[in-house]
């Protein structure tokens, strides 16, 4: 049996968001395309008061985005995310300092060095993150493949990394922030 070393834990039960959660909070962000913008900007508004670390957290990363395509999908994406925790959570969601935030990066960056030393077979962190929130994870997945396909090419490769490294990174201290 072959086992891989990780720095990832696994998702407990408790804090995985679920897929109903995850539809509601979508249908109601696209429910009004006209409304779409005002709906984001008060919904990374909600993060700033709730979540001041990963509020400051997501607009530096957005900054470094390049194209607006790429970064329109972030924004859009990384206050989904958010949304989906509150809603799924409430209460039982903590704050996020900017301490989880280095660490679940450190994590991250552990873990994928972990992977790609690991012998013949190599995985990948996402996946290891899929397992625990697979409507998120195949969600961000879906829409960050999109922005591939209609990015320009030289802003594919950097950009849609380093947004979906930041996506990982929200998930990672969101996920660590639910308390049982």
């Amino acid at each position: 049996m072959f086992v891989q070393s990780v720095a990832l834990s696994p998702v407990p039960e408790f804090a995985r968001v679920p897929p109903a959660v995850l539809t509601h909070v979508l249908s109601r962000m696209l429910g009004e395309p006209d409304a779409l913008v005002h709906m984001l900007d008060d919904g990374f508004r909600r993060m700033e008061r709730s979540q001041p670390s990963l509020a400051e957290f997501v607009s530096n990363e957005l900054s470094q985005v390049d194209g607006p395509r790429i970064s329109a999908v972030a924004y859009f994406l990384a206050v989904l995310v958010h949304q989906a925790f509150e809603e799924a959570f409430g209460q039982r969601l903590g704050r996020v300092q900017l301490s989880d935030l280095t660490q679940a990066v450190d994590r991250l960056v552990t873990d994928g060095q972990l992977r790609t030393q690991g012998g013949d077979t190599i995985t990948y962190s996402e996946d290891a993150i899929a397992i625990g929130q697979p409507a998120l994870v195949a969600l961000l997945r879906s829409e960050i493949d999109r922005a591939l396909d209609e990015a320009p090419e030289e802003a594919r490769t950097l950009s849609v990394d380093a947004l979906y490294e930041m996506l990982l990174v929200q998930l990672l201290a969101l996920t660590s922030a639910v308390a049982p």
